[in-house]
Parts: C-alpha cells; sequence; structure tokens
C-alpha cells in the first residue's frame, strides 16, 4: 500500500514521536536539541502486506481458522499452526504438505491398518510410545514417521513404490531435521528429538549408502540427549522416548563395526600406536564418547530418569513389575559393560602385538570385569524366576541348513531377546577375564555353552519384522567366537535378516575363518 503520512510536523520529530512546533526553516525541537533540522517534506510511505493464499475450492473463512497445538513440556514450543499448512522451519515441501490436518490419526493408521502390523505385532510395540496428539503438525515429525511406516509397509507388502517413496520423504525429513537442530530453541523441542529416533530407526531397517549412518545417527541421538539434560527426560513423552531408545544408545555394535574394517583392510598397529592404546587402558569410556567421561546414561545425575520404575511408558499397563525391572537393570548393566569392552579391546591389541601392558592396569581391567560378571549373575537369578515361557528343543524348520539336530523355541521373543543378550554380555565378561590372565573355572566350556545357546535360539527370536532387531548384539558378538563352519552359517542368516533389517548386513563383519578346528575364542570388545 502507498500512503502519505498526516503529521506536519518534520522527519526527526515525526521519527521521534514528539510533537513539533512546525517552526522554520527549523523547528523549536530541534533548536533545542542542537539537532539539523530534515525539513518537512512528506515522503511516501510503503507497507508491506503479504498475499493471503487459499486453496481453490475452499472458503477463506476455513483458511483464516487458526489452532494452536500443545507444546513441548521442556521448551515451550508453542506455535500457532493454520489448517492449510504445517509448521516447517525450512521450505514446505509439497510431498510433506500433501495431507492436511488431521494428519495424526492418518499417519498412525499407516501403521495400525495393516493387516501385518496391528496392535499384536512388534513393530506397533516399538512404536507405542508415539504420542498422537503431537503427529500432523509439523513438517519433520510427520515426515519422519511417515517414512518409517511405509518402508515397513512397503516391506511387508513387496511393494517397492511405497519403499521408494519412504526414501524420498526420508530425505525431506532429514532436511527437517538439520534446521530444527540449527535452530535457536526447536533444537531441544520434544517433536525434534522424536524425529531424530524415528529417523534412526528408518536406517536401522532401510539402511542407507553407508552401512553405518545409524551408529553415526544413534551418536547424534545420544548427543542431543545430554545437551537436553536429565530434568527434560524425567516424565512424560519425553521419558518415554529415551527409554525406547536405551538399547540404540549403548549397542557397542560401533566398535565392533569399527574393529572389523579394520580387520578387513588387514591394518595392523605399530608399537608406538599399541603402547598408546595400553596407556589409555584404565580410561573409562564408552564408544560414542570417546574420553574420561562415562557414557552419559551411566553417570548419576541420569540413572533416575533411565528406568521406567513402574511407571509403565513403554510397557504395557498389565505388564508386572518385576518383567519391568528385570528389563531395565539388564540395559543398566549393558551400560555399564562398556568401559571394560573399552579395556578388553585395547588389552587384546597389546596382547597380540606383544606389547608389556603394566600389571595395575591389567588388575584394574580384571576388577571390573569381575563386578560386572557377578552383576549380570545375580541379574540372571532375578529373571529365571519371572513366571514366562521357557525355551523348549524342537526340530529346525530347515533341517538340511541346520547346523543343529534341535535348536531352541522362544515363546516370549522379548524373554529371548533379553536371554540372548545375558549370553553374549556374559561372552565378553568371560573372555575379557582370559585375556587378563584371571579366567574363570572352565571357562573354555561355558564360552561354548554360550555361543551355542545363541546358535540354536537365532531361528527363533530371529522372527518376525523386529527379529533382526533383536538379536542384532548378540549375534554380532557371537559371531566372533564361532568356528568357520558356524560364521559361514551365521553369515547365510544374515543375507536372509538383511533382507528387512539393513543394520545387520553381512558386510560389516569380518570374513569367516578358514580353520575350523577350535571353536574360537575371541573377544570383540569396543575401542
Amino acid at each position: 500500500m502507498v500512503g502519505v503520512p498526516r503529521s506536519t510536523g518534520c522527519r526527526l520529530c515525526r521519527t521521534r514521536k514528539v510533537k513539533c512546533d512546525t517552526l522554520k526553516p527549523s523547528c523549536g525541537n530541534c533548536i533545542k536539541y542542537g539537532a539539523e533540522c530534515p525539513g518537512y517534506s512528506r515522503g511516501l510511505k510503503f507497507v508491506d502486506e503479504k498475499h493471503q493464499i487459499r486453496q481453490r475450492g475452499r472458503r477463506q473463512g476455513k483458511s483464516e481458522q487458526v489452532s494452536t497445538s500443545s507444546s513441548s513440556s521442556t521448551t515451550g514450543s508453542d506455535i500457532a499452526i493454520s489448517d492449510s499448512e504445517t509448521w516447517s522451519l525450512v521450505r514446505p515441501s509439497p510431498t510433506l504438505l500433501r495431507l492436511e490436518l488431521p494428519r495424526g490419526p492418518l499417519l498412525l493408521n499407516m501403521i495400525e491398518s495393516s493387516t501385518n502390523y496391528t496392535r499384536s505385532t512388534d513393530v506397533f510395540i516399538l512404536l507405542s510410545w508415539l504420542n498422537i496428539d503431537r503427529l500432523g503438525k509439523r513438517a519433520l515429525l510427520d515426515g519422519a514417521i511417515c517414512s518409517f511406516a511405509l518402508h515397513l509397509t512397503g516391506k511387508a507388502n513387496s511393494n517397492a513404490d511405497l519403499v521408494a517413496k519412504s526414501r524420498t520423504i526420508y530425505g525431506l525429513a532429514l532436511t527437517e531435521l538439520q534446521a530444527a537442530l540449527q535452530h535457536s530453541t526447536e533444537w531441544k523441542a520434544s517433536e525434534t528429538l522424536c524425529a531424530a529416533i524415528l529417523l534412526c530407526y528408518f536406517e536401522l531397517f532401510a539402511g542407507t549408502a553407508v552401512p553405518d549412518t545409524w551408529i553415526q545417527h544413534a551418536k547424534g541421538i545420544g548427543t542431543l540427549m545430554e545437551q537436553r539434560g536429565p530434568a527434560a527426560h524425567a516424565e512424560g513423552w519425553d521419558a518415554a522416548m529415551l527409554l525406547s531408545c536405551r538399547g540404540i544408545l549403548v549397542c557397542p555394535t560401533f566398535l565392533l563395526d569399527y574393529c572389523n574394517k579394520a580387520k578387513d583392510k588387514e591394518l595392523a598397529l605399530s608399537p608406538g600406536q599399541v603402547t598408546e592404546l595400553c596407556e589409555c587402558l584404565p580410561t573409562i569410556s564408552d564408544m560414542f564418547y570417546p574420553g574420561k567421561d562415562q557414557l552419559f546414561l551411566s553417570r548419576p545425575a541420569w540413572r533416575h530418569v533411565t528406568s521406567d520404575g513402574g511407571r509403565r511408558l513403554i510397557y504395557a499397563p498389565d505388564a508386572p513389575i518385576e518383567h519391568i525391572r528385570v528389563g531395565d537393570g539388564f540395559l543398566a548393566n549393558l551400560a555399564q559393560l562398556t568401559p571394560i569392552l573399552h579395556g578388553a579391546y585395547l588389552l587384546r591389541e597389546a596382547n597380540k602385538a606383544g606389547m608389556f601392558v603394566e600389571p595395575d592396569k591389567i588388575s584394574a581391567l580384571a576388577h571390573l570385569a569381575t563386578v560386572e560378571h557377578a552383576r549380570f549373575a545375580r541379574w540372571f537369578d532375578d529373571f529365571d524366576v519371572l513366571e514366562f515361557p521357557r525355551p523348549v528343543e524342537v526340530l529346525p524348520t530347515d533341517p538340511a541348513n541346520s547346523l543343529f539336530g534341535t535348536v531352541l523355541e522362544h515363546k516370549s521373543a522379548a524373554a529371548g531377546s533379553l536371554l540372548l543378550g545375558y549370553w553374549a554380555s556374559m561372552l565378553i565378561l568371560e573372555e575379557t577375564l582370559v585375556e587378563c590372565g584371571t579366567p574363570r573355572a572352565n571357562s573354555e566350556i561355558s564360552i561354548r555353552y554360550f555361543v551355542e545357546r545363541i546358535l540354536r535360539s537365532v531361528e527363533s527370536v530371529g522372527r518376525g519384522t523386529m527379529g533382526p532387531y533383536r538379536i542384532g548384539f548378540a549375534i554380532r558378538i557371537v559371531y566372533e567366537f564361532a568356528t568357520g563352519q558356524e560364521q559361514r552359517w551365521i553369515a547365510s542368516m544374515l543375507d536372509k535378516f538383511s533382507q528387512g533389517y539393513a543394520a545387520i548386513d553381512k558386510k560389516t563383519y569380518p570374513k569367516p575363518k578358514d580353520d575350523d578346528a577350535q571353536p574360537t575364542r575371541f573377544v570383540q570388545s569396543t575401542a
């Protein structure tokens, strides 16, 4: 719009918004304060007014309606959102904005409506903590859940078009996530954290050009949570998100993958490098944050928010409290395992290179491993008294390609996953004590027992869409203790699993061993 200013005062008085006496050549105010009077010329005034865009066929009244969304409990991110758009930090994408509100129920229905993803399936359980009230209002969160849901549905129905669309939306959502993380307030919004977790799940299942993308993404989620602080994850939706992704935060696959790459390339540490590693041996570190600090989830300030404690934020309302405590206890023990993995890997490399390591450092590592071994043993005692169907021996579904005459059938996939994680953890601890020169009695027998229990459980616990997710940690650990024949069998299983779960791709594994004479006793530890 173009208009003429109504004030007759000089330009300086108009700017200062004071009464002008309109004296010429200089007004009284300018003379009084010694300012040069700019004169009384009346310039044109330009007012910028944006066009209001409305969709064809819709009444203007509807396009002007505004609905307010409930904000994150930790950021106060209340933002008025128009019915005709989704709030976005970057240029709105037609792909993400194609669906109009209410999109929340529609997005959730994408998962529930599929015959393969009803409330009784493990995929829905994985996403049961999603807050439907937060869906349909931000392009970032909508894009993240849409990409993941489309991928799962496309894979289940062998629909390549849906899978391709899921990747397109995934790329758009990543752009939104980058913008949100660079925003002064949105980086700590609950919706931003939720989208980051969902996109990491997408990378776990769908995969990207780089096999370890999800690992880097998980590292970023950990950093984001650490920056938000424990108070931001104490209650409600934020607490549920933290509890839901504890596994990918403490999973040692990151450094296992790192070690494998070095091994595949036949890289060897020089004596100087080994000496440097030995000097770092007593460091309490973890695979995501190298240094003197512990994994942030293990710090005292975080321990009270990393357990459900009976709140049932991610568990069914009727879940027994004993089951919840056992689940919390396992993940707490797994977090405490990371510094032991770190030290054991360094010690193993030093032993292989024939380097001297100070006895007190080895003794400190052995003490940590012994304490953690006792912790896991107590955890198993608590687990063993729970009422759940025990694994039973059954014939394998494919006897011709099975390594064993009978396999273990786990009626409870959740219990089976915990057992596999326990056996894998005990493998690491047993071998750590061997590397320290303080093996437990009958350690070779124990190691072989754990190896066979894991391998005989892969067929059962690995079933379903979430099967590879449940066995990923255990199968990666047991691979290092298996014989060459067992490693080749594991590789054949990985070919099947990776079709629906990219994070378990055998490309990140070392080549199978040629020598089948003796079972491998090798701790693949964190670095």
